[in-house]
């Protein structure tokens, strides 16, 4: 897959995550632009999550990493690099933050056949078998849910 189609299968499968979120009980306090993606320059704030969003009702912020891939690689998924897992662990522990990776899988990033919410402490790997992910799938198109610290 050329560089250009991967950034925008991720930027749609972020507004497709986004709109997940009601926003009678979620507002989106920063949405990362990957200012990256358009330098060759390191920047700072691309070292955190996609999204930081807040859970209204009770103002508890937490943080969303959104990851789409079309397939499995070597029988697993790869969805980061050892490099950014470090980050975001960093991010979350600094920040003490509840920190989720939220993938979507198949063809269609605007609307993934699958879906998964995983909390960043249970992706221990950037490549992580089906038998680790599997067990937080959800419905594609269910809006979240927060309840206890609990990203749904």
């Amino acid at each position: 897959m050329k560089e250009d189609e991967s950034i925008e299968k991720g930027n749609d499968f972020e507004k497709y995550v986004v709109s997940l979120f009601d926003d009678k009980y979620f507002s989106i306090v920063q949405w990362s632009t990957d200012i990256t993606r358009k330098h060759d320059r390191f920047v700072e704030s691309d070292a955190g999550p996609d999204l930081i969003v807040r859970y209204l009702p009770k103002d508890e912020i937490f943080c969303v990493e959104c990851k789409f891939r079309s397939s499995l690689f070597e029988s697993k998924l790869q969805w980061s690099d050892p490099q950014q897992l470090k980050r975001y662990q960093v991010f979350a522990r600094e920040k003490r933050l509840p920190f989720f990776i939220v993938i979507g899988f198949g063809r269609d990033s605007s609307y993934p056949k699958r879906m998964f919410c995983m909390p960043l402490g249970e992706a221990k790997y950037p490549a992580l078998y089906p038998s680790v992910f599997e067990k937080f799938e959800r419905k594609p198109g269910k809006p979240f849910f927060w309840k206890n610290g609990v990203l749904k």
